[in-house]
């Protein structure tokens, strides 16, 4: 893959990267400049909202969807919808500190500690066990599962568990 011209020019200037299966996805320090998107465009997953606010502080990506958390704490996501993957829940628009996406889902974790799923639940990968509402510090999705880890260090897994991780 031939890389973008602004790739080969100012890759020292890059904060965030992240990639889905068609699209890779990068933004400047949040101060500098926009979120970057190119590939595939099949299911809108590389045109980037022009209402994306330029402060954005995580990006994530998803198979065939984005998402970007803005300097607010509000999430944004583009892209594929098949599953509701891209329209996020108004718990999710305020007072976010992490975003994840899955396969076909997306995650957000709240100030307080709480999981906030949405999307496709073939496995259970939105269905936040109760351990996974409040007293989490971290998130990660997979194709087919999500991951919290709690402030006391215990990693919370649900969703797909062939390997009954």
């Amino acid at each position: 893959m031939k890389l973008p011209r602004f790739l080969r020019v100012g890759v020292s200037l890059l904060l965030l990267v992240s990639t889905g299966i068609a699209a890779p996805l990068i933004s400047k320090a949040a101060d500098s400049g926009p979120v970057l998107v190119w590939g595939d465009d099949s299911r809108g997953q590389a045109t980037v909202p022009t209402t994306l606010d330029p402060s954005v502080v995580a990006i994530a990506a998803g198979a065939l969807h984005n998402l970007a958390l803005t300097g607010q704490g509000r999430v944004v996501a583009w892209g594929d919808n098949r599953y509701g993957q891209s329209t996020v829940p108004v718990a999710a628009q305020e007072r976010i500190m992490a975003i994840a996406a899955g396969g076909r889902h997306s995650l957000a974790l709240t100030e307080h500690g709480g999981v906030i799923a949405w999307g496709a639940n073939d496995h259970g990968e939105v269905d936040v066990p109760a351990e996974a509402r409040g007293g989490v510090i971290a998130i990660a999705a997979g194709a087919y599962h999500s991951v919290a880890l709690s402030a006391e260090g215990r990693v919370i897994v649900w969703g797909y568990s062939e390997l009954s991780v």
